[in-house]
């Protein structure tokens, strides 16, 4: 309870008055749901035009090394972005420019390095394994992990400007213009030479995006920090920063487990073709729970000032709300992909991806019932419950991956969709349980009279 209101203190420091505050989250939730969905068009787009113009066999190849790409970058961004979002925002409070040049300086040291031993291992590998790779396989992971440095580095960038409070253009450059810039080059080479219709080549737009958008995102943050920043001489925690950060890292290890074990087994255990069916009902499901992504970027700030001034009742009225909404959103969605996913996945992807439709619907079940919990880890993490939200993460990632192995040898995309809803359904329902029992707060959109049923 006191670090919520010392977090809002904060808060309020940057925003002013309650009534500017309110209109600034209110203003800078709606944007970020607009880019948000924006982004998800775009992901789309994206993932429309590389299937059609390389085949689900080309996707596959492109979509496996992506994930590698993230899978690496955990070890390479090093815990740094949630380290830096917390403490930029405190140093920049309390002024403390000497120590937030210090950050930002470890920061990039610590990126140059944790990538640099991540990119010399995963070479080896690579080098290692060329003569069992085919040529084209081989080609797209060499440019995928081209991505790492400048990916690490962007995100360093991204953080820093979200804790400075620069939510919008860390979002814009990061989340919108690099696949944005990515997919007009892919347009441009593919369609000027269809010969050039390859995974890795799709790749190095990707690298080409990635590029003109670290320069740009480093000019924007070097303009944003305030002046005395770079005239400050650095002072380091560097012993303190490492900790933290190694605490974040393991979280998103755990985040990345829950979110693309499938992708990563089926790549191992599965033909390329089948990972890009699978990616292809990924995509489709995650329109599910874009509602409830939305709803968390504009109301997550409201749950932390309603449970610190210990207004319970307002705070399930909230809850009960943006819950129903969420579940309006996705329920038409949802019923849309499982009943008419055949029909859309013909018109948009064609006709080799019609296997996709079995996976979409297994997992468009998942999103559903992940949007019809509500605001589950949003509600935990704002009321200072954030531990039972990480220990649920680390159990749900285990399952994830012990069932994703089991089932993907046998059943493939439609094991890896079973198990991927299982651990969602799970994940959702165990944090349903927590707040219920922490905060007294019923999550999902059903009635019930009053608040505090435990």
């Amino acid at each position: 309870m006191d670090n919520t209101k010392n977090i809002l203190a904060i808060i309020k420091r940057f925003a002013g008055d309650r009534k500017s505050f309110k209109r600034r989250m209110v203003f800078g939730g709606l944007s970020i749901a607009f880019m948000q969905g924006l982004t998800k068009i775009l992901a789309l787009l994206l993932s429309m035009f590389l299937a059609r113009t390389l085949g689900k066999e080309g996707y596959g190849v492109y979509a496996y090394a992506f994930a590698i790409t993230s899978f690496l970058l955990i070890f390479s961004q090093a815990g740094l972005p949630n380290l830096l979002v917390r403490e930029v925002a405190a140093l920049e409070v309390s002024q403390k420019w000497d120590k937030l040049r210090g950050l930002i300086t470890r920061a990039v040291q610590l990126n140059l390095v944790a990538t640099a031993t991540v990119l010399s291992i995963a070479s080896a590998v690579l080098w290692y394994l060329k003569s069992t790779l085919p040529p084209v396989s081989l080609k797209t992971f060499v440019f995928a992990l081209a991505l790492l440095p400048v990916f690490a580095l962007t995100r360093t960038a991204s953080a820093t400007l979200t804790g400075l409070q620069q939510v919008v253009k860390a979002m814009m450059m990061d989340s919108l213009m690099r696949p944005a810039l990515a997919f007009a080059f892919m347009v441009w080479l593919f369609m000027l030479y269809p010969s050039y219709r390859m995974p890795y080549n799709a790749m190095a737009a990707q690298l080409a995006g990635a590029l003109i958008v670290l320069v740009a995102i480093w000019t924007i943050l070097l303009r944003q920090l305030p002046p005395e920043v770079l005239h400050a001489t650095p002072r380091y925690e560097t012993k303190k920063w490492l900790a933290s950060a190694f605490a974040f890292a393991l979280m998103d290890g755990a985040g990345l487990l829950n979110t693309q074990a499938d992708i990563l087994l089926l790549g191992m255990f599965r033909s390329p073709a089948e990972v890009g069916l699978y990616r292809v009902a990924a995509q489709g499901a995650s329109l599910v729970a874009f509602g409830l992504m939305s709803a968390n970027a504009i109301i997550a700030p409201q749950f932390a000032r309603l449970y610190a001034k210990g207004d319970m009742e307002k705070l399930q009225r909230l809850v009960t709300a943006s819950a129903r909404v969420i579940l309006l959103v996705a329920l038409p969605v949802s019923l849309t992909l499982i009943f008419a996913g055949k029909k859309i996945i013909l018109l948009l992807f064609g006709p080799q991806f019609i296997q996709s439709h079995a996976p979409l619907a297994i997992l468009a079940v998942g999103q559903l019932i992940n949007a019809a919990m509500g605001s589950v880890g949003y509600l935990l993490n704002m009321t200072g419950h954030e531990k039972d939200v990480t220990r649920t993460l680390f159990a749900t990632a285990g399952l994830n991956f012990l069932t994703n192995l089991i089932l993907i040898p046998f059943y493939g995309i439609n094991g890896a969709a079973f198990a991927t809803a299982l651990t969602t359904a799970t994940w959702n329902y165990a944090l349903y349980r927590l707040v219920k029992k922490r905060i007294g707060i019923v999550s999902t959109a059903l009635s019930w009279k009053g608040y505090g049923t435990k």
